[in-house]
């Protein structure tokens, strides 16, 4: 995939989802890094199980039949910081 692309299409979001795809992308270099190439293959090959599936598709009718009914990543992140004490 073009980095080119991908810079240009992040830069149109919002800044707030800008962060959120950082931190995705973050999330991803530290959970690939700790793998080897092996384990990555294995992992790329995995399917969904029906049963979570089912909980994606149900999650994404209920978003999109009431798309202001969401929280956003910075209240994720301030309640989880009070109920654990610490950033994340």
């Amino acid at each position: 995939m073009d980095a080119e692309l991908i810079i240009k299409r992040l830069s149109v979001l919002p800044e707030n989802l800008q962060i959120q795809v950082f931190d995705y992308i973050e999330f991803l270099i530290n959970r690939y890094s700790e793998l080897s190439d092996k384990e990555i293959s294995a992992y790329e090959n995995e399917e969904l199980s029906l049963e979570l599936k089912t909980l994606l598709e149900e999650r994404l009718a209920e978003y999109k039949q009431n798309p202001q009914n969401v929280i956003t990543w910075d209240e994720v992140k301030a309640k989880f910081n009070t109920k654990y004490g610490y950033e994340i």
